[in-house]
């Protein structure tokens, strides 16, 4: 009797909703959770020492793909998942920052065109703030005594296909007040185009909410829900009910990425993985609640291992590193009607890159037009458990670029290679590089691969020698003149500015200059560096150890000089990739002690060669000068700083003595 209850039932449902029942039961829903600097170690799963008992059931009822690769920081995971392709090649990555540029095709662009919702709820960092009158407004009074920062709009998570789109633009945005870290800058928090600086409550808690209301408004139609949590990326701030649930002695034995963690710091990140594991709960209770678990794609991951107060043990490494615990993301994927149930594991190489094109597969969504993508599909494999497609995933991290395969990863620096074999040492614990020549020669062979299809700008190995050029000084150049004291030591540097410029650098720039010195031969030659930050210390310098190599394989900060005594000007080029994205404010010149004397730099055609072979000048006459008056010190003395001519320079050469 019931079952032909149920069959004029059926009967007599509208024809819209029997559409609706069997769009929603042939189309899964995609829920993708990225948690935000959860290392390997964090949750209780993987052994961690704070219970993260919801997290842990899902891992015990979905199947943990082992070898889950992200990025080191946050952006460039997160354009990873969206765009399917490499960071470098939508401008985001190595570090963080960069704006998606809306040519790209997204996966809510791909969501959308076959019939999806699509919201985003959390944390957005692959652009800036859209405009707003209000929110320029707000930019203003935070920033009224810094009249030349000015607010360059972004475009917006809407402009990349959601629908719906709860959240914050930075990074490291205080989680009470969604304000930028140390309360600099205004709030950052909006309902779409909606800039909304009056909400209150925490930040997590107000994600979770926001998702909620999106999964509940669309229980009856497919959608993909999008939440990128704040937490437990700094500052550390948790609730006092979180805290209380974590004896603080407890928090204070747990280990951390950095070893001079505070025992408060690790009390309050304690408590963030809690509020993560309710609100986590929450998320799978509302799937629970409106029937939709058993055809719903749920994805846990992180976008980068554990920041300073976390773990990613038993993984070498964490957040900032390109070892397996910066890179490697406790990853989990549930779907029981697509087999993907009941505790099991799935050691496939794969990651952020290839969720676009398997989610589409999984989904059986048409795959949009897009750029060439570097993700794979690997749907067929994680569904039969068998070798995954992606042959590599690489990275360029600062003075290192890595490779990792299924067997093998190697990690290359300016003047040495680290191999770990993967299989048997995956703690990165053995470098077998010696042992193995052959590997690395393969696997460097596959990075140089890499490199060249991304155009990486590589800052710690040599340039290719096809941009290599003759220097071409003329008109006005730059003199740069300095005496070192006979107190300087061969460590005392004194940094000479001598230009700014505002513009954007990409991870495939060049900077290129052509430079000459005086005959006067000091310990280490004066050489070029751009600089981080706004003072004149060392410590801003871009160019360090290992990092600064120019097309003759030539560290910077070792003061290489002339190559051919005979020539006067040389030409050098250098990569950028360890300081993209973002502006390359200031230069300079950078002279050490270790021998007394008057010595001279001269500097010509500062400027960036970019991917496309356009170039941005940076120092090329005298109107480029800035920051002239440098102090004189008690060990680097009568700084001068003019313009010359390239004619000059000529003449005093030929005027003294050869070296």
């Amino acid at each position: 009797m019931k079952r032909i209850l149920v069959l004029i039932s059926a009967i007599f449902t509208p024809v819209s909703a029997l559409h609706a029942v069997e769009v929603k039961s042939s189309k899964p829903n995609v829920v993708y959770i990225m948690a935000d600097d959860l290392g390997w170690g964090d949750i209780s799963a993987h052994g961690g020492g704070v219970k993260t008992p919801n997290i842990d059931r899902l891992f015990k009822r979905g199947v943990e793909m082992t070898q889950f690769m992200g990025w080191c920081v946050c952006s460039p995971t997160r354009a990873m998942l969206l765009t399917g392709r490499h960071p470098f090649r939508v401008g985001t990555g190595p570090e963080v920052g960069g704006e998606l540029a809306t040519e790209e095709t997204t996966i809510a662009e791909g969501f959308k065109a076959n019939g999806y919702q699509t919201g985003v709820f959390g944390k957005w960092h692959n652009g800036d703030e859209p405009d707003s009158p209000t929110f320029r407004a707000a930019f203003a009074e935070a920033f009224k005594n810094a009249p030349n920062k000015k607010f360059i709009p972004g475009k917006g998570a809407n402009a990349h296909g959601f629908d719906e789109a709860w959240i914050y633009y930075g990074g490291g945005a205080d989680h009470f007040t969604r304000r930028t870290v140390k309360g600099n800058g205004p709030v950052s928090w909006w309902h779409n185009l909606d800039f909304r600086p009056q909400d209150e409550g925490y930040t997590d808690d107000l994600v979770t909410h926001h998702a909620i209301e999106f999964i509940r408004e669309n229980k009856d139609r497919p959608f993909f829900c999008y939440v990128p949590f704040h937490i437990a990326h700094a500052p550390l701030q948790a609730k006092p009910v979180d805290l209380a649930r974590t004896d603080a002695e407890h928090a204070a034995r747990l280990p951390a990425a950095n070893g001079q963690t505070s025992a408060e710091e690790k009390h309050h990140h304690a408590g963030m993985l809690h509020a993560l594991d309710d609100n986590v709960a929450a998320i799978l209770a509302e799937l629970d609640q409106c029937g939709l678990r058993d055809n719903t794609i749920v994805v846990l991951t992180s976008d980068n291992g554990a920041m300073e107060a976390g773990s990613s043990l038993p993984l070498r490494g964490a957040k900032h590193s390109v070892y397996e615990g910066g890179v490697r993301l406790p990853t989990v994927v549930h779907w029981p009607k697509g087999d993907l149930a009941g505790g099991t594991t799935w050691a496939g190489l794969c990651g952020a890159l290839d969720m676009f094109p398997t989610l589409m597969a999984m989904t059986g969504s048409t795959m949009p037009e897009t750029r060439p993508l570097d993700g794979k599909n690997i749907w067929p494999a994680l569904r039969d458990r068998q070798t995954s497609p992606v042959e590599s995933y690489y990275w360029v991290w600062r003075d290192e670029d890595a490779i990792r395969t299924a067997d093998w990863k190697l990690h290359r620096f300016f003047n040495r290679f680290e191999l770990y074999d993967m299989k048997a040492d995956e703690c990165e614990a053995t470098n077998v590089a010696a042992v193995h020549p052959e590997v690395v020669k393969s696997l460097a062979a596959k990075m140089d691969s890499w490199a060249d299809s991304l155009g990486a700008a590589l800052t710690h190995r040599p340039a290719p020698a096809k941009l290599d050029a003759n220097p071409e000084p003329e008109g006005e150049v730059l003199e740069v003149t300095v005496t070192v004291t006979d107190k300087a030591k061969p460590s005392d540097r004194l940094i000479v500015p001598l230009a700014n410029w505002g513009g954007r650098q990409d991870a495939t720039d060049w900077i290129e200059f052509d430079i000459a010195f005086s005959h006067d031969t000091p310990k280490r030659y004066p050489f070029y560096s751009p600089m981080r930050g706004n003072d004149n210390k060392p410590a801003s310098l871009l160019f360090k150890k290992g990092i600064g190599i120019d097309q003759h394989g030539h560290e910077q900060v070792n003061g290489p000089g002339p190559l051919d005594h005979a020539s006067i000007w040389q030409h050098r080029i250098i990569g950028l990739c360890a300081n993209a994205p973002g502006p390359l404010g200031k230069h300079g010149l950078v002279f050490s002690g270790g021998k007394p004397g008057t010595f001279t730099a001269y500097l010509d055609n500062l400027r960036l060669r970019h991917a496309d072979g356009s170039i941005s000048p940076i120092w090329t006459n005298g109107k480029d000068i800035r920051n002239r008056m440098v102090a004189d010190t008690q060990l680097f003395t009568n700084v001068r700083v003019r313009t010359v001519t390239a004619g000059d320079v000529i003449k005093r050469h030929s005027l003294a003595p050869a070296p």
